[in-house]
C-alpha cells in the first residue's frame, strides 16, 4: 500500500505529460503516481498507457466523464482505496516545480491536513506569469481572504498535499464548483472540518507547455461563487458539532 499517491488530472496534455511525470516519480519516487486521463482526443491517454507499462508506479485512470473537480475528487478517491494516507495533486503542464514536493511532505508528514505549495508567500518564485494573471491572481486570492475569514495567501494553488484522514471527513459529493472556486472550496472544506493548513513556498512557471485551459468566465465564475459564499455567511472556520 502506498503511502503517497499523487493525482494527475489531464485533458489534452500530450505536449508536457511524459515530462512531468518523470520528475514527479525522481522527486518522489516511494509514491505512487496515477494519472486521470478524461477521454483526451490528443493521444494523452495512449501517453499515459506507456508510460504506465515502462513503470510499476504510474497507473491510469480512462474517464469519459471530463471536468477537473470529477477527476480530482476520483483521484482522491482511488487514492483511499488503496491505503494511501496522503494525496498530491498537481497538474499535468510541469508549471509547479516538483523539486519542492518533498518539503510539502515533510510538512505534512508532521501532521498538517493540507499543505499548499504557495506562489504568493516570501520564499516563493513565480515566473513567465503576467501582469494581468498575476494582478487577477492576486486580487482575487485578496478578495477570497476577506470574504471568507481565511489567512491562506494562494487559495487558488493547484500543488497541494491532503491527509486522507481529513478528505474522510469532507462530503466531496457536495462540492459543485470547478477550477479556481474547487481549490477555494476544498480550504474551505478543509478548514471547516477542523482541519489545519500550511503554505509552502514552491516555484513557478507560467504554463511551461501548451496553452492554459482556464479563460477569463472561470475567474468570473470563481468571483461568483466566492461572492455568493461570504454573503451567505460561508467561513473558512471549524464548524461546531452539531
Amino acid at each position: 500500500m502506498p503511502d503517497v499517491m499523487i493525482v494527475v488530472p489531464t485533458y489534452d496534455e500530450i505536449e508536457g505529460l511524459e515530462r512531468t511525470v518523470g520528475r514527479l516519480r525522481q522527486s518522489v519516487p516511494h509514491a505512487e503516481l496515477v494519472i486521470i486521463d478524461d477521454g483526451s482526443p490528443d493521444g494523452t491517454g495512449e501517453l499515459a498507457d506507456r508510460l504506465a507499462k515502462a513503470d510499476a508506479g504510474t497507473l491510469v485512470i480512462h474517464r469519459t466523464e471530463r471536468g477537473y473537480r470529477s477527476a480530482v475528487i476520483e483521484g482522491m478517491r482511488f487514492a483511499m482505496s488503496r491505503g494511501a494516507t496522503r494525496v498530491v495533486v498537481t497538474d499535468a503542464d510541469g508549471s509547479y516545480d516538483a523539486d519542492g514536493l518533498p518539503e510539502l511532505l515533510a510538512v505534512s508528514q508532521s501532521g498538517v491536513d493540507l499543505v499548499i505549495g504557495s506562489r504568493f508567500v516570501e520564499g516563493s518564485d513565480v515566473r513567465n506569469m503576467g501582469p494581468r494573471r498575476r494582478w487577477a491572481a492576486q486580487i482575487g486570492n485578496a478578495y477570497a481572504r476577506a470574504m471568507l475569514s481565511t489567512g491562506v495567501k494562494d487559495l487558488t494553488s493547484s500543488l497541494r498535499v491532503y491527509r486522507t484522514r481529513i478528505l474522510e471527513r469532507i462530503d466531496l459529493d457536495a462540492i459543485e464548483v470547478d477550477a479556481y472556486a474547487f481549490q477555494i472550496a476544498m480550504a474551505v472544506r478543509v478548514a471547516q472540518a477542523g482541519g489545519t493548513i500550511a503554505e509552502v513556498p514552491i516555484g513557478f512557471i507560467e504554463r511551461a507547455v501548451g496553452s492554459s485551459k482556464m479563460r477569463v468566465f472561470e475567474e468570473l465564475a470563481t468571483l461568483g461563487a466566492v461572492t455568493k459564499w461570504g454573503l451567505s455567511g460561508v467561513r473558512a472556520l471549524p464548524k461546531p458539532p452539531r
